[in-house]
């Protein structure tokens, strides 16, 4: 059977559901990571783009020219990262899962920018410019 897992914003105004498993899933660290989630890290799951579905309005933000970044126009919350780059994945982030324990992260990616004083002790690789891709 595959697994189907689902997700919310904050209100609940956008509710979505990924199929299957993800591609990956990383702490990112970079700047414009760290800005969208107000947060130190972000923690995303990256899906092929078909196996995520959702009900609701998202307002969209052109975060670089790899991505938009989609969140609630009514809650704000931080909910999907488009990839943009022909690549067809979308991003969902974990946090907003209803069960974000299935989805435990396997790296930390562009640790160069991480804030000097937050750490997460763990024996996950790192890589300092990026991912593994």
């Amino acid at each position: 059977m595959e697994q189907v897992l689902h997700g919310h914003c904050l209100c609940g105004a956008v509710q979505y559901q990924c199929q299957g498993h993800p591609l990956g899933v990383s702490y990112c660290y970079c700047k414009t990571c760290q800005l969208a989630a107000g947060a130190p890290v972000y923690l995303g799951a990256l899906f092929a783009r078909h196996a995520v579905s959702w009900q609701g309005r998202t307002t969209a933000y052109r975060s670089s020219p790899l991505g938009l970044r989609h969140f609630c126009p009514v809650c704000g919350s931080t909910l999907f990262y488009e990839c943009t780059d022909g690549s067809q994945r979308l991003e969902i982030t974990v946090a907003t899962l209803e069960q974000p324990e299935r989805l435990p992260p396997d790296c930390h990616e562009w640790t160069d920018s991480a804030i000097p004083w937050f750490h997460l002790d763990d024996a996950l690789p790192r890589y300092p410019q990026g991912g593994p891709d």
